[in-house]
């Protein structure tokens, strides 16, 4: 019987990963932010994902905004790059990622088919960003916004 690679891993040296990310701060033409709402958890957060091998960061933006909203854009600008002690994610093996983020900043271009899934149950709403709602951590970090309890 093999023992499932969960188990094996307490036997394991803990290991250390580099994982490269882009996020993009999505916005409609009001200056309104796009957030996608977890499923299981309830809170909100920008459109983020992982750099796929020989992909260009601006690519992986671009990806990732398509694949989780449904929505492109012409023109992504880079706002900075994040990474640090803040940008870690300990998974329970023991193992643990440091996180290097691309933040980028793009508007939108709407379209109905896709505006019809906003405030539906497909959990993506446009909030004003001097209201926004409760947002994961990483969300928090990146739009430089402070906890809130």
């Amino acid at each position: 019987m093999n023992p499932p690679a969960r188990d094996l891993a307490q036997y394991i040296a803990n290991r250390s990963y580099i994982v490269v990310k882009a996020a993009v701060r999505a916005e409609n033409e009001q200056g309104e932010l796009l957030l996608i709402q977890h499923a299981e958890h309830g809170h909100w957060r920008i459109p983020v994902g992982q750099m796929r091998p020989g992909e260009a960061i601006e690519d992986t933006a671009h990806r990732e905004l398509w694949e989780e909203t449904g929505w492109t854009t012409h023109h992504m600008t880079l706002e900075g790059l994040h990474s640090g002690p803040n940008m870690r994610h300990l998974h329970a093996s023991g193992d643990e990622e440091y996180y290097v983020i691309a933040m980028f900043r793009a508007q939108i271009v709407q379209d109905s088919l896709v505006e019809s899934r906003v405030n539906s149950e497909a959990g993506l709403k446009f909030f004003d960003p001097k209201s926004l709602p409760k947002l994961n951590d990483l969300s928090r970090i990146l739009l430089k916004y402070p906890r809130m309890e």
